[in-house]
């Protein structure tokens, strides 16, 4: 009975989470027309090489008419309180962050979960650095994103996917 309620709503299932995938991308690179899937080879190989440990699921280029505006990186970390966060960061031509949002994430309600909140995700979105940095003191540079009250290990979780990100995207370009 189990497998047969599996295989019925296997391709719902799938469909909703594809939705939910293409919503993501135009919510982090708004000004974008279309995409272009890197080829899952070349996003392998260059994953060997992050120092990040985290997992690059997938690489974008988004388009506006034709024209390159920037690139997608779909990531998960391993490192959360209640495990995977699977985000998707946004990245324009001049490694500047244009959205960060969440795709799954299981932590603890009032407290890990509050990174799922706008105004915790916006913290990374304008700036452009080459790696973020976790404060509980109150950040003082563009580098530096606030901790989430009694969420540290999620907010570093978060951060670090990002940072894998912006390494990746770096790899991608060849820097």
């Amino acid at each position: 009975l189990m497998g047969y309620v599996y295989q019925i709503t296997k391709k719902p299932i799938e469909k909703q989470a594809k939705q939910m995938q293409q919503e993501a991308y135009k919510l982090v690179m708004k000004k974008a027309t279309g995409f272009k899937k890197y080829e899952d080879q070349k996003i392998k190989k260059l994953s060997k090489q992050l120092k990040n440990n985290v997992e690059i699921v997938q690489a974008l280029k988004a388009y506006q008419n034709k024209k390159n505006i920037g690139e997608i990186i779909q990531v998960i970390d391993h490192d959360g309180f209640g495990g995977d966060i699977e985000l998707i960061v946004g990245i324009n031509q001049q490694k500047e962050i244009t959205g960060v949002e969440i795709l799954s994430i299981d932590e603890t309600v009032g407290l890990g979960m509050n990174a799922k909140n706008k105004e915790f995700r916006d913290q990374y979105k304008g700036k452009k650095v080459d790696r973020f940095e976790v404060v509980k003191t109150g950040k003082q540079s563009d580098e530096e994103i606030d901790s989430l009250s009694g969420a540290t290990i999620t907010s570093k979780a978060m951060t670090s996917g990002i940072n894998g990100a912006l390494e990746f995207y770096d790899l991608l370009k060849g820097r």
